[in-house]
């Protein structure tokens, strides 16, 4: 009988004196036998992601592949009135109380919303609301109270929440409301207290749910009901999703933390990557921190090496580690660190296991010496892994990650029809249900009716042709320049209204007050199209913001920069920053399917995998460098700064976290930023900037609730054994070979394109004797456009013409170009904005050169 087993198998062994017994042995031959079929058989492991952090557990390492994400839409029914930013309040109705933002207290964005009590009674703000027969609706709001008495709450006149009396903190509120018959009512929130009390309100929603979702409300906690339906403004898809799955080590090289900037009294170096040299020479704070996702209420553990020579000063703690954990306001929770730590010469081992706090979602990690010791500190090779053991360390250089960048994945209210990303072939595609787009100026308008205190507008017929119409109307989700979703077509009022007739043409429904256009005046073509641009036309002499036109000389309002003409450029998109253009996202009755671009590709490690799902990821954007030396920091390059130059390096979007710095295409580990993680400037000292180098970045947006949903769910697998895993290289391996034959092949047959002729406005015309070139642009291979021509006699400062989406900048551009004025050759100057624009800014106009021109495609 054998008195030993095989590690691996369990297989049967025998030693010494053991007896060999004949079942014994053919137990070994069925363990092998098994073990082969396991090994053979086609066996792949299903797993779900979820929006966030999350471990997964794999039996070996394995590419994640057939990677599929649903679609996903929601519509907040108060637009962006449940923001609270500047501007949104005015759009709140007041009972015996006021309404102000507040910038020092908030959930997103930049404010929220402090009502202040005027009477000693339930003070209110409101918004009208119309909760419709049949349907079922969930209203979601951060709130805290202020030194309200009574509280704070949230619902409409039948139905309400608990009064929140928590002043210290930001509590989530829900309340379900369903009706049996249509109901005129008002979404509010209540301050009940004495006169002069107060309570803070943000990120305020009323979503429509499903019959299963309302039921299924009683069940879930309110941290689930707030991952669940989040807050975005207005009308948001999934935008932009992406899978990270972080290193075995979840921390990066050393040398890619950020150095403590109040660094004082010691000299930093890094010996090599992952090794951290401090000369401490005298008091002061020293060392260099790092912050890290994490999952909530997962256990970690976190160990460094220290190394410590001639120490002295007051030594206190020595070498030392700080554990900081954060929640997702960016808010410092308690500290998860502890003694021991190094005290004293030699090499010391610092090491913390520890659970994460539920409500945490980053992990500040800072090492180095204290602030009263002095002497020579050497910390290497630091490692965070999940769960309780501290495994053997690995450098992680990079994480492993799967990049979708603005890829738009959308669906209707109830998610039964949605757009769908999936993997074939080695390939990423997009079955695409729904359409989005901007209703600008640029769309043929016509009048089309008129009532008391309104007018209706339509486009061409066709505009939307691919959509599907039920009972007649196409189905489809209107948003208004403000943020405020449009009602449906309704025969005796088309105050803001949105809808697609049986000609597919697009339709809306705008009140007077928004356009300035009184009863007695019919709107020209034009006149739309200016509006839809973000013009208000008001009477001459009259209040720009109020006032109807009716008669006389048509003046107009610039929203973007409350300027006032009597010669628009119609053509030119004057929306305000926090405003944007209508937009329409309609169902399509024949789905059509899209190659999209991916970026990167995911591996799971063998044991515990720290994934991460998110969606709002910027990636490889462009961005520019300014000298610091006028604010006195002459050794560096900024960006991203928001008040050297103007604040013109400032990215397309605020940044939260960390911000990754590309350098030609490579990750740059010699910039640092300002360590704050929301919004950071970026900095690089001057030896290391290459002018002739391409910097990008990739961030994380910090409002996501204005460009984004999350999503729900994303479906993927990995190999379970060794054949699988084998199986899908090889795959990958095949896929890759057609994929670079096909762009070999493309690339030989690709000719240039061709010039584009553009529709020139505002009286400019070509040159056109024949020795010149006509005005044209195209985009080429790389994303470049060029623009060329010679253009005569248009309208100063105005457009001479448009470029389509695709085709613009992602910032207005200053360019400087030759002009003929009166027969004399001068400077002139072009500007192409990034609402496509291209206009006369300076110069003559007895011709105007386009030539040599050329920017890259970011918009």
């Amino acid at each position: 009988m054998s008195s030993d087993k095989t590690k691996r198998l369990g297989l049967n062994k025998w030693v010494g004196s053991d007896q060999v017994l004949r079942a014994e042995f053919n137990e070994n031959f069925d363990k092998i036998d098994a073990y082969v079929d396991d090994s053979l058989a086609v066996k792949t492991t299903s797993v779900q992601l979820k929006q966030g952090l999350q471990v997964v557990d794999v039996n070996q390492s394995s590419p994640l592949n057939n990677v599929t994400i649903q679609g996903r839409t929601l519509v907040n029914l108060l637009g962006r009135a449940g923001g609270f930013e500047a501007g949104d309040i005015v759009q709140w109705e007041k009972g015996s109380a006021t309404l102000t933002i507040d910038t020092s207290t908030f959930v997103s964005g930049k404010s929220c919303g402090k009502v202040t009590t005027t009477a000693s009674a339930v003070c209110y703000i409101a918004q009208r609301f119309t909760f419709k027969k049949g349907k079922y609706y969930i209203l979601i709001a951060e709130t805290k109270n202020g030194t309200a008495t009574t509280g704070v709450l949230i619902g409409n006149n039948d139905f309400a929440s608990t009064w929140n009396t928590d002043a210290t903190k930001w509590t989530t509120q829900f309340v379900k409301i369903n009706y049996t018959e249509n109901r005129e009512d008002y979404v509010i929130f209540n301050c009940s207290g004495a006169a002069g009390q107060t309570g803070y309100i943000d990120n305020y929603r009323v979503y429509e749910i499903t019959r299963a979702e309302y039921d299924a409300i009683d069940s879930m906690t309110t941290e689930q009901i707030a991952a669940k339906w989040p807050y975005v403004d207005d009308m948001k898809s999934v935008y932009s999703p992406y899978i990270i799955k972080h290193g075995e080590n979840g921390l990066p090289p050393m040398i890619a933390w950020n150095i403590h900037d109040g660094n004082t009294g010691a000299n930093i170096s890094f010996p090599d990557k992952d090794t951290l040299y401090i000369d401490k020479y005298a008091p002061g704070v020293s060392g260099i921190w790092y912050k890290v996702p994490i999952g909530a209420g997962q256990t970690y553990t976190f160990k460094t090496t220290v190394n410590i020579e001639n120490i002295g000063g007051n030594v206190s703690d020595g070498g030392y580690y700080n554990l900081w954990p954060y929640d997702a306001q960016g808010k410092e929770l308690a500290p998860l660190h502890s003694p021991p730590y190094a005290p004293q010469n030699g090499e010391t081992l610092l090491q913390k296991t520890f659970a994460v706090p539920t409500n945490a979602v980053a992990l500040g990690i800072f090492i180095g010496a204290d602030i009263e010791s002095t002497g020579n500190y050497t910390f290497s090779r630091p490692t965070l892994h999940s769960g309780s053991e501290a495994l053997p360390f690995v450098s992680n250089s990079n994480d492993d990650y799967l990049f979708f960048p603005n890829v738009k994945l959308a669906s209707n209210v109830d998610g039964t029809v949605h757009d769908t990303l999936f993997q074939h072939d080695g390939k990423y595609w997009k079955q695409a249900r729904f359409k989005t787009m901007d209703l600008t100026g640029d769309l043929e308008w016509g009048p089309l009716g008129k009532g008391p205190g309104w007018k209706s507008v339509t486009t061409n017929s066709n505009t939307v042709a691919g959509a599907v119409l039920i009972s007649s109307f196409g189905l489809g989700t209107f948003t208004k320049f403000d943020g405020k979703i449009l009602g449906p077509y309704i025969i005796s009022s088309g105050i803001d209204t949105g809808w697609i007739p049986v000609d597919y043409s697009v339709r809306i429904g705008i009140p007077n007050s928004d356009s300035g256009w009184s009863d007695k005046h019919d709107p020209s073509p034009d006149d739309i199209k200016a509006y839809f641009n973000g013009w208000r036309m008001f009477q001459e002499g009259q209040d720009p913001n109020t006032s109807l036109y009716t008669s006389g000389n048509k003046w107009w309002l610039n929203r973007r920069d409350n300027t006032t003409t009597t010669t628009p450029d119609i053509s030119q998109s004057v929306w305000k920053v926090s405003q944007s253009p209508y937009k329409l996202q309609y169902q399509l009755a024949t789905p059509t399917i899209e190659e999209i671009t991916s970026e990167g590709g995911i591996t799971l490690h063998e044991g515990l995998n720290q994934v991460e799902v998110g969606t709002g990821l910027i990636i490889r954007e462009t961005i520019r460098w300014v000298d610091g030396e006028p604010l006195g920091y002459g050794v560096y390059y900024y960006t991203n700064h928001q008040i050297m130059a103007g604040g013109s390096t400032k990215f397309r979007k605020r940044a939260k976290g960390t911000v990754t710095v590309y350098k030609n295409g490579c990750r740059d580990f010699s910039t640092s930023s300002a360590g704050t993680s929301i919004d950071d400037w970026i900095k690089l000292d001057k030896i290391a900037f290459d002018p002739s180098a391409a910097y990008t970045v990739t961030y994380f947006a910090l409002e996501q609730y204005a460009l984004t949903c999350n999503i729900q769910s994303i479906r993927a697998e990995y190999a379970g054994n060794i054949k699988s895993v084998v199986d899908t290289l090889a795959a990958g391996q095949s896929d890759m070979a057609a994929r670079v034959g096909a762009l070999e092949i493309t690339r030989a047959q690709r000719v240039q394109s061709q010039w584009i002729k553009p529709t020139l406005l505002n009286g400019w015309v070509n040159y056109g004797d024949g020795a010149y070139t006509d005005a044209g642009y195209f985009k080429d291979e790389l994303g470049i456009i060029h623009i060329r021509g010679l253009v005569k006699n248009g309208q100063l400062n105005a457009s001479i013409f448009m470029l389509p989406l695709g085709y613009r900048p992602a910032r207005a551009m200053v360019i400087p170009v030759a002009t003929d004025g009166n027969g004399q050759l001068i400077l002139g100057r072009l500007t192409i904005d990034f609402n496509g624009s291209v206009y006369h800014t300076l110069g003559g106009t007895g011709w105007f050169s386009l030539d040599g021109i050329s920017f890259l495609a970011e918009r």
